[in-house]
């Protein structure tokens, strides 16, 4: 299938939302021709079924929603900050939400003790999203630092200052997990 934050993962999940929808309203049509033919009436069991089937197709289009103006990076954009990061957790196209917002980075980085990101160009409320990701990493992490950046370049050119920070593997581990489940 597709893995989160991945290259590529916006495109690929969007594609799969589509078919996922596609594939319950024809399931649910030919559930309710079936039940409408094989009775002759509109009221019977298998137009139940077949309006019961909106509940999943409904969820699949609030993901579909929820994703449809996000832009994944580029391959050139995705080798370059890879490069820079090294050996460091890098997630891209980080779609996660809050109980309030959608937001969206276009990379993610944990490395050294800390969290970086570059904000993805779409319109979103970049304070809320520092203050959420920033109270987030702080509640798993609390020795984690958050920086968030405007541009890849901005990104590589801390990763070239970052000390040699080393984090508890554990925590370190349990912060990555937990980034990677917001993930959308």
């Amino acid at each position: 299938m597709y893995e989160k934050c991945t290259l590529g993962y916006l495109t690929k999940r969007k594609k799969a939302e589509i078919l996922w929808i596609v594939f319950f309203v024809v399931l649910g049509v030919a559930i309710f021709l079936t039940g409408y033919l094989w009775s002759g009436v509109r009221a019977n069991i298998f137009t139940v079924m077949a309006v019961l089937l909106v509940l999943p197709a409904a969820k699949h289009l609030v993901a579909l929603i929820a994703m449809f103006r996000k832009k994944g990076v580029t391959k050139e954009r995705y080798d370059k900050v890879k490069t820079a990061a090294g050996q460091a957790v890098l997630y891209t196209d980080y779609v996660f939400t809050s109980t309030e917002k959608i937001m969206h980075l276009d990379f993610l980085l944990v490395k050294n003790g800390n969290v970086l990101g570059v904000i993805a160009k779409s319109k979103q409320d970049v304070p809320y999203l520092k203050q959420y990701l920033t109270d987030v990493v702080k509640k798993m992490a609390p020795s984690y630092h958050v920086r968030l950046f405007e541009s890849d370049e901005k990104l590589i050119s801390h990763l070239q200052r970052l000390t040699q920070e080393e984090a508890s593997e554990n925590s370190e581990k349990t912060l990555v997990d937990y980034l990677h489940s917001l993930a959308m």
